[in-house]
């Protein structure tokens, strides 16, 4: 993990080097009512802070780092299952590479880190994170992101993803999200997420309605009987609000 920290930490610096003459900074604080990724909840369906910092050069490298507050609800704080130490915070440092190859199309590749300030499941979970995206001008992009290590359980996730969004005044969007969570070796179930909403811009302020929904998630215990999953605990029929403020 201190080998990847440090080969992040030289990016960043050696883009910092660069002449700002060149590169783009920006910044967003966001609060939202429910912490939802990948249709699962990581404020336990509570409020959370987040912020983000991102730094672009004009020859398409790019950094960053988000923050936000972090719970993964009530099978951590469960008396029988209490686990010490849970983790409260979520760091995720970024490096990344843009590439616009035709007039209407981009691709991106990006190496996430994701920081935990304390235990999940007991366990230390900080992981690695690929991503590659492919953007069709601002209206079409496809993803697909891959989990060496999921949570610190020693098993692979994949996650592709395609969103649309269409404009329908210069002041309001509407947007949805198809993905596939292949997370079976790590949490003995795969399943599909999706979510659909409304995003407002004026300015520096974007606010954002939206309904997520995935199909509920079990599998079949030792005798034969349905067992939700709940590392992490899934969500269904979730309608989140958030407002970020920008610069």
């Amino acid at each position: 993990m201190q080998k990847t920290f440090t080969l992040m930490l030289c990016m960043v610096v050696l883009m910092w080097q660069a002449d700002f003459a060149y590169a783009e900074i920006h910044g967003t604080i966001t609060g939202t009512t429910n912490y939802v990724w990948r249709m699962y909840s990581k404020s336990n369906n509570s409020p959370a802070i987040q912020g983000n910092l991102d730094y672009q050069h004009s020859s398409g490298l790019y950094t960053g780092v988000s923050v936000s507050n972090f719970n993964f609800g009530k099978s951590e704080q469960d008396e029988e299952l209490f686990f010490p130490n849970s983790a409260q915070v979520e760091m995720t440092p970024y490096v990344g590479w843009s590439y616009k190859f035709a007039d209407d199309w981009r691709m991106d590749l990006q190496y996430s880190r994701y920081f935990y300030d304390g235990l999940i499941f007991d366990k230390n979970a900080d992981y690695n994170e690929f991503y590659l995206f492919l953007h069709y001008k601002s209206l079409l992009s496809t993803q697909i992101s891959y989990i060496d290590d999921y949570y610190g359980l020693g098993r692979a996730a994949l996650f592709p993803e395609l969103t649309g969004r269409y404009p329908i005044t210069d002041y309001l969007e509407i947007s949805s999200t198809f993905g596939y969570a292949y997370i079976k070796e790590a949490l003995a179930a795969d399943y599909p997420y999706w979510n659909v909403g409304l995003t407002g811009r004026y300015k520096f302020i974007a606010l954002d309605l939206r309904y997520y929904d995935a199909r509920e998630i079990y599998y079949l215990d030792a005798n034969g009987q349905k067992s939700i999953t709940d590392h992490p605990e899934t969500l269904t029929a979730t309608v989140v609000f958030s407002l970020s403020v920008g610069f």
